[in-house]
């Protein structure tokens, strides 16, 4: 397929996602977040139909992968809606999964106050990361798969954004005020001063990936889960079990990990 047609189908893909959050009978989102990705909607349709008309540069016999500027005004008006209304619950990078970027870029870190919640912002983080690096960056996906990426990964941002409204209430502040940049890709560190450098380097939240296996403190059986990706805020290490029911207590291995470092 190609890359027009892609970013076609990936943009109205998001638009039916975006009016079926909008139906929705539950009382989340408001009425102000039903009305956004109802405008989301028809500017993702209006950024499928510049892909669908576009003519693509070729050079030396290579078609170009452009984005035509009717379809970059349309997902950058879309992003704008998404960012002053955190009710609709988009993400608002969400022009990053239209047009294929190889870094999708993580939603703002909350810093959630204990160890439940930060598990529960790691657990999405990786989860996230998963799709992007799985399914939404690769070129050789079918439009069957890509649809079911996209739903899964609008639904983890949904979940992340009720997340920060929970935390906005928690700590009385403006659910769209994130409290730190995204987490920042880094290479495995190896020691606690490597990790510590790259705080200094990136800022308070960084991802990296992990082989270890750590135990389970929810059960008494003494079992272990591997750990795959941590996500790291100011020195205390996050890790995601594979079993859902284990992610709230993956703090509690985590920081042992981390002191195991030092």
């Amino acid at each position: 397929m190609s890359y027009a047609a892609s970013s076609a189908h990936r943009a109205a893909t998001i638009a039916t996602i975006a009016r079926t959050r909008a139906a929705s009978p539950a009382p989340i989102p408001n009425a102000e977040g039903r009305a956004a990705l109802m405008k989301i909607a028809d500017l993702l349709d209006a950024a499928a139909d510049a892909f669908r008309s576009s003519t693509p540069a070729v050079i030396d016999g290579i078609t170009m992968n452009e984005i035509p500027a009717d379809a970059w005004f349309a997902l950058t008006d879309a992003e704008n809606i998404a960012a002053n209304t955190p009710a609709a619950g988009f993400p608002v990078t969400l022009g990053q999964y239209v047009t294929r970027r190889q870094n999708i870029d993580l939603p703002p870190s909350l810093l959630p106050g204990g160890p439940v919640l930060i598990a529960k912002e790691g657990d999405l983080f990786a989860r996230l990361l998963a799709l992007h690096g799985h399914h939404l960056t690769a070129t050789t996906t079918t439009e069957e798969s890509t649809a079911a990426a996209l739903e899964a990964a609008f639904t983890l941002h949904w979940k992340h954004a009720r997340l920060a409204e929970s935390e906005a209430l928690k700590t009385d502040r403006p659910a769209n005020r994130p409290a730190v940049p995204a987490a920042v890709e880094i290479p495995t560190p190896g020691t606690t001063m490597a990790l510590r450098r790259a705080h200094e380097a990136y800022g308070p939240t960084v991802t990296y990936e992990t082989h270890r296996r750590l135990p389970c403190h929810v059960s008494d059986q003494g079992a272990t889960h591997a750990a795959v990706r941590m996500v790291s805020h100011h020195g205390v290490t996050i890790a995601t079990c594979d079993d859902d029911s284990h992610r709230n207590a993956a703090a509690v291995a985590a920081r042992e990990l981390y002191d195991s470092l030092g």
